[in-house]
């Protein structure tokens, strides 16, 4: 049996966020259930959109106000073109959870596995529901 060594030091800052959303990518491009739905990242680019995560993600973590984004929009325009699943909600969530547990350790590590909780749980409610008119 093979013990990985745990990580012993938390998020603290943008350099660590970038760490983890660019491991947590490179695991949901490769993986069967995600990967089609990250796919558009290769006509938009990944490089570009992964600053603009790291934005998000050091907003919901740090309370920076560098995200200028439509998150909810973007998740509805994926759900009307590849169905975002609870199962792939549920994936999404998995690889995120040990890419954090992979590198960080501490209660911002921990913040940011229950805020991606609490976002997929929201967003999969939310990506089925019809947008407002009027």
């Amino acid at each position: 049996m093979i013990h990985r060594r745990a990580p012993s030091v938390d998020l603290s800052g943008r350099a660590d966020i970038d760490r983890l959303v660019r491991t947590f990518y490179e695991r949901a491009l490769a993986d069967p259930e995600l990967a089609p739905v990250f796919e558009v990242l290769a006509i938009v680019g990944l490089d570009e959109h992964l600053i603009v995560v790291g934005d998000f993600w050091e907003q919901i973590l740090f309370r920076t106000t560098r995200y200028d984004g439509s998150f909810l929009r973007v998740h509805r325009a994926l759900h009307a073109h590849h169905g975002l699943t609870m199962a792939r909600f549920a994936r999404w969530l998995e690889l995120w959870a040990e890419a954090v547990d992979d590198l960080f350790t501490g209660v911002n590590a921990d913040r940011a596995k229950s805020r991606a909780g609490a976002m997929a749980r929201s967003l999969e409610r939310g990506v089925r529901r019809p947008f407002a008119t009027g």
